[in-house]
């Protein structure tokens, strides 16, 4: 018979599971994530029992700041509508002039526009991330 120690917990382990660290790992991963980087520790009891104790490792760092790092460093940009309200509202006045406002008719009709295909582009993306099927990992996701 095999017993599986988990944070304090021992459970039985079917005996085709306990051939090897893989299998276990992945057995448990999808209830108990950070398996991954666990060690396993055998020891055989008195009666026949083996018990296979689970230690929590850290697992790698620095992902964040790889994805911080690749933010900061993408290009930026800003929704081409924003600078446009600004001009029209600026100091708290509700509206600009009619001659301003038609003489920036033909900019406010192109950032409509860009405005109106970066939505549906995200929109696009939503839906399919959304959708994406589910899969199985044997990382943590950072900030979990």
């Amino acid at each position: 018979m095999v017993k599986i120690q988990i944070e304090g917990q021992i459970l039985d382990l079917p005996p085709d599971i306990a051939v090897n660290d893989d299998a276990i790992r992945r057995a448990i991963a999808p209830v108990f994530p950070q398996v991954a980087n666990a060690t396993f520790t055998r020891t055989d009891g008195p009666d026949g029992v083996t018990l296979i104790k689970v230690t929590k490792r850290a697992g790698t760092k620095g992902t964040y700041d790889h994805v911080l790092k690749h933010l900061k460093d993408s290009p930026r940009h800003v929704n081409p509508i924003f600078p446009l309200y600004q001009r029209l509202y600026q100091n708290d006045a509700r509206l600009a002039s009619p001659e301003e406002f038609f003489s920036i008719q033909g900019q406010l009709d192109q950032a409509l526009h860009a405005g109106e295909t970066e939505l549906q582009d995200t929109n696009t993306i939503l839906t399919r991330l959304a959708s994406a099927p589910g899969h199985a990992s044997r990382r943590t996701p950072v900030g979990f």
